[in-house]
């Protein structure tokens, strides 16, 4: 038997697990974070709690970094989000998988959505989801490779997104979420009240959002930099400046016979 690894990436609703779990056959392979998720006890199908979901996250990179440890003869099938194609191309690489993308649609995500009665968090992943691509597509199409300022590798801004998720990804970063969180109420943003209780997937959570972007050479535990904004607000003005940041670098094309 040949060693056979296949990464199914798509959006949120598009029939990611469905595939991997018709694929599958008895002693095969399934990394699948909602189905870990269930293994460690969640009742939920999708969007569960916040423990419950960093806690089948770090399981699923346990089970990745095994997988790709393992060079045995194998059938593994790995279902990841990864809107991004270098998401799937790095992942793949590191897996020594083929890539099967599933995407049929937002509006058809919306609808799978609405008919099985998914919690109002799933719609907003969806929305992040196609965000992503399309502002990838956006910035391997019109981006002008510059020096990160950490580490000196090609980026599209000030600081590569590679140095941004490290920044995010320490405990101090954590800290600085708990401090924000405890210190303010409302969303910096809408200067509407934000219920830090809700399910981290709703729209309306908490989040704490950098008034001067990390991309931008923002500094990431500057207080005065930190503030606390509803997880749908974050999102938008991200996915604006994203958008202005694209725009800026569209060259200007001059027709010479109107000069």
């Amino acid at each position: 038997m040949a060693r056979s690894v296949l990464l199914i990436a798509g959006p949120p609703c598009s029939g990611k697990s469905t595939l991997a779990h018709e694929l599958a056959r008895p002693g095969d392979l399934v990394i699948d974070r909602d189905l870990i998720a269930r293994q460690l006890g969640s009742s939920r199908t999708h969007m569960h709690t916040p423990y419950i979901t960093r806690l089948a996250e770090q399981r699923t990179r346990a089970h990745l970094a095994a997988l790709a440890a393992d060079h045995r003869e194998i059938t593994a099938y790995v279902v990841r989000c990864a809107p991004r194609a270098r998401q799937r191309e790095a992942l793949a690489a590191r897996l020594g998988a083929t890539v099967r993308l599933v995407d049929p649609g937002i509006d058809e995500c919306q609808r799978r959505a609405r008919a099985a009665r998914r919690p109002p968090g799933t719609f907003q992943a969806i929305r992040q989801w196609y965000a992503r691509a399309e502002s990838a597509q956006d910035e391997r199409a019109l981006s002008v490779r510059r020096p990160c300022m950490d580490c000196g590798g090609p980026a599209t801004s000030v600081r590569c997104g590679r140095c941004c998720e490290r920044l995010r990804a320490g405990r101090p970063w954590r800290t600085m979420q708990a401090r924000v969180c405890a210190e303010e109420t409302h969303c910096w943003i809408c200067g509407q009240w934000v219920d830090q209780d809700l399910h981290t997937g709703h729209p309306r959570s908490r989040t704490v959002d950098h008034v001067h972007a990390l991309r931008d050479g923002g500094a990431v535990l500057d207080r005065d930099n930190v503030r606390l904004a509803h997880r749908s607000c974050n999102t938008g003005r991200s996915n604006r400046s994203r958008a202005g940041r694209a725009q800026r670098r569209t060259p200007l094309i001059v027709d010479p016979r109107t000069v």
